[in-house]
């Protein structure tokens, strides 16, 4: 494997301290952190469990609690309106009591929540009992990336925080595969259904007692020595962790408590391309297709209910397969040229996607299928992955937890727009104005992140904040790929 020397930006002491550095920061990973990775990211899994399991259960709730088409979009959307509700104090409350700490609450509240809903009799249980969801699974999705990203050496930053998102979208393939199986079984099995979430929140709240806490909170709220026991912990050398335990040291702020620094520059940048990631994650229409889909695909021609689930868990299997391939291609060819790559695909795939529905004789409901297979692989490589691991990087340590609570924030609000407003534009509109309008929302972002999103690969949390410090513009707070490693930059400059 070929080792990088880190620039002198980059250096704590001599060259040849920074050599040794940079050999054991490549020199591989402690299969500890990936433990780490995995644990915190079952909160992930909780969401595309929770996200999914509502599209199989959708005839028998709607049957037996004789709900309008109206109500139904209310209890699909209440977990949503609860994740947005959560975030706004997620990312002060992270700060206060720890990152771990936080998940081990949202494992509780989880199997709170689905302990109602799985009980509910009426249309006001159910949307109470989502609602508490929805406020675990939004302080989750802010939580464990944050907690992900400061656990992780810098170089498989990326693949480990894509274990939340890896997470995300095996939720949604079990989800769906247990729709398939039980969904005929008795006209009550969607109450069996949604009670098999409370297994992995039980498993997220026991793992999390074996895993230490964050060494950058550590090092704030208890002090340099627990940091570094928690360091020794989740890395492979006693040099590596000395010498990121100073570069920690050495970015140390007090936290910035007033939201109105997120908007004044350098920062303000910043914030309005996190939010502007999260905005086009959820207008590229994914959870849309994901929480419709069975009808979405019942109207293509899927017939009966369960072909139309059996398409839909096809879609989320190929989620799950390619989160974990960008998983894999994210730490070699980096964040922005699998954004660029990935959100150009999903455009074209979401045009073909419309040309199905505009057609008056439409083809095979197939043609469909692949339509939508491919724009998921699309989704998958750009804005479904890197979203999260965009935002865990780019902001400096002092506004970190507020700034990603943000972003969050307005993208679970995207989410909730989304959600609740897609079956009226779905019936008024038609469904090839609605894909082609996801078609331009990808296209859209092609344009802001060539534009806009910085190349973090394999570069310290402390060097990205380093760099916004000096004043570099947006694109160039990171540092590009060298073009001989990879095929697919798409830098405007390439380093020499």
């Amino acid at each position: 494997m070929a080792f990088t020397i880190l620039h002198d930006s980059d250096s704590i002491g001599s060259g040849k301290i920074k050599r040794t550095y940079a050999i054991a920061m490549n020199h591989g990973i402690n299969r500890f952190v990936v433990l780490v990775a995995a644990i915190a990211g079952l909160s992930g899994f909780l969401f595309g469990f929770d996200s999914s399991v509502v599209a199989d259960i959708h005839d028998q709730v709607s049957a037996q609690l004789s709900l309008s088409t109206w109500q139904w979009s209310q209890v699909v959307s209440a977990s949503l309106f609860g994740s947005v509700c959560g975030i706004p104090l997620s990312g002060l409350v992270a700060d206060r009591i720890s990152r771990r700490s936080l998940l081990k609450a949202v494992a509780l509240l989880f199997i709170a929540g689905t302990l109602i809903c799985a009980d509910a009799h009426t249309l006001t249980a159910l949307l109470a009992g989502r609602l508490l969801i929805g406020l675990c699974i939004g302080v989750a999705s802010y939580a464990a990336p944050l907690y992900i990203a400061e656990m992780a050496p810098k170089s498989k930053r990326g693949a480990l925080v894509l274990m939340n998102g890896l997470a995300i979208t095996s939720g949604q393939a079990v989800a769906y595969l247990l729709g398939y199986f039980l969904h005929d079984a008795s006209s009550s099995s969607w109450r069996l259904l949604l009670a098999i979430g409370i297994l992995p929140a039980l498993v997220l709240f026991l793992g999390l007692f074996f895993i230490p806490h964050s060494p950058r909170w550590l090092i704030q709220h208890h002090g340099e020595e627990k940091a570094r026991e928690a360091l020794k912990r989740i890395r492979r050398h006693t040099t590596e962790t000395a010498l990121e335990l100073e570069e920690i040291k050495k970015q140390r702020s007090p936290s910035e408590a007033n939201p109105l620094a997120l908007f004044k520059r350098p920062l303000a940048g910043l914030v309005l391309l996190g939010i502007s990631l999260g905005i086009f994650q959820q207008f590229s229409g994914i959870n849309a297709i994901l929480f419709y889909g069975p009808m979405i695909f019942h109207d293509a021609g899927f017939i009966p209910v369960r072909n139309a689930i059996l398409a839909t868990f096809w879609l989320s299997l190929i989620n799950f397969i390619f989160t974990g391939v960008t998983a894999c291609l994210i730490d070699r060819y980096g964040r922005r040229s699998l954004l660029l790559v990935g959100s150009f695909l999903a455009c074209l795939s979401l045009l073909a996607a419309s040309l199905f529905f505009a057609l008056p004789h439409a083809p095979s409901p197939f043609f469909l299928l692949l339509s939508m297979t491919l724009y998921v692989i699309g989704y998958c490589i750009s804005l479904g992955s890197l979203f999260w691991v965009v935002i865990a990087e780019i902001y400096p340590s002092r506004v970190r937890g507020m700034a990603m609570s943000f972003a969050t924030l307005m993208q679970w609000a995207a989410n909730f727009a989304v959600s609740i407003s897609f079956l009226q534009a779905y019936e008024r509109f038609g469904e090839s104005t609605v894909f082609l309008g996801f078609a331009l929302i990808c296209l859209t972002a092609f344009v802001v992140t060539y534009s806009f999103v910085p190349e973090t690969s394999g570069v310290s949390l402390e060097k990205i904040e380093d760099n916004l410090a000096k004043g570099l513009n947006l694109r160039d707070i990171g540092q590009p790929l060298r073009h001989r490693d990879n095929p697919f930059d798409f830098t405007l400059e390439k380093t020499p």
